[in-house]
């Protein structure tokens, strides 16, 4: 009955069967307060974050809060559409580079963040694709969750031909796959942001902050000279979101050195945190601010 258990999950899967979704919305406020308040450790990671992201008010309890509240409604709308079938109304933004991605003949990587809806977002991509696209996931925060999410998402991959799901699982040899995937012509999404469990972090700093970010992503960069491109997600409201596609941070076609891609990957990533941080759902401690 921890806060990872899949339990809390399946409770509120079967309350959802019978409550329609904007009593839902109205109740998410009150229990999520009270999440905000017991999960001490994540909540001050999370404060940690955006005070140096936002010093003077990032730290404060308000802005924590309004990442906790826009978590948990992102997790009812994923909910809606992957138990549900709810459909998501979805701005694109950045339509040409998406069509330059796709037409692509090669391999490419995209860079995301933990932000908006990453599952349903993966679901729309593999969608209107004509080519197939492979999504890294960190693993589950417990055993039960991990059967839960199996399920989900293996009937999502049923759903979409195209799309491919992967787990960064402990001692396994992931990284190989994906740079073949990459050098065989085919997409890969990584989130450029989470450092959790076995990933190998590195340093990265910009405008006076210093980011820990997972490394693998830059040295799969590195190794295959694949076009790198920025995708964003954030949520507008139930159900709705936008999605951004921006121009590559690194046009491929030659073997970069990790930190290069590090260094753009970062500005890019810097520039959408500081305007959408309260969509950034990273619960470990990953920026700090550089002594004056």
């Amino acid at each position: 009955m921890g806060l990872h258990d899949a339990c809390w999950t399946r409770v509120i899967l079967f309350f959802m069967r019978w409550l329609p979704a904007p009593v839902f919305t109205v109740m998410a406020y009150p229990f999520t307060a009270i999440g905000y308040l017991l999960a001490v450790t994540p909540r001050e990671a999370l404060r940690a974050n955006l005070g140096a992201l936002l010093p003077g008010r990032g730290s404060s309890c308000l802005a924590g809060f309004q990442v906790f509240i826009q978590f948990a409604l992102t997790y009812l709308d994923r909910l809606w559409y992957l138990h549900f079938r709810r459909e998501i109304d979805w701005e694109i933004i950045g339509r040409e580079d998406f069509e330059a991605l796709q037409k692509h003949a090669d391999g490419a990587l995209i860079f995301t963040v933990h932000s908006g809806n990453y599952d349903i977002g993966a679901s729309l991509f593999a969608r209107k694709f004509s080519r197939p696209i492979h999504t890294v996931r960190m693993p589950e925060a417990s055993d039960s969750l991990k059967k839960l999410r199996s399920e989900e998402l293996k009937e999502e991959e049923r759903r979409e031909p195209n799309l491919h799901i992967h787990y960064n699982e402990p001692g396994g040899h992931l990284g190989m796959e994906l740079c073949r995937r990459l050098l065989a012509g085919e997409v890969v999404c990584v989130q450029g942001d989470r450092v959790i469990g076995d990933v190998a972090p590195t340093q990265a700093s910009i405008d006076g902050v210093t980011y820990r970010i997972p490394r693998g992503p830059l040295i799969l960069a590195e190794v295959t000279g694949v076009p790198c491109y920025p995708v964003f997600l954030t949520r507008r409201g139930r159900l709705s979101y936008r999605i951004e596609i921006g121009k590559p941070f690194f046009e491929g076609g030659r073997k970069p050195k990790a930190d290069e891609i590090s260094a753009a990957w970062l500005k890019v990533m810097h520039g959408f945190l500081l305007k959408h941080w309260d969509q950034w759902f990273v619960f470990e401690p990953l920026v700090t601010r550089d002594p004056p």
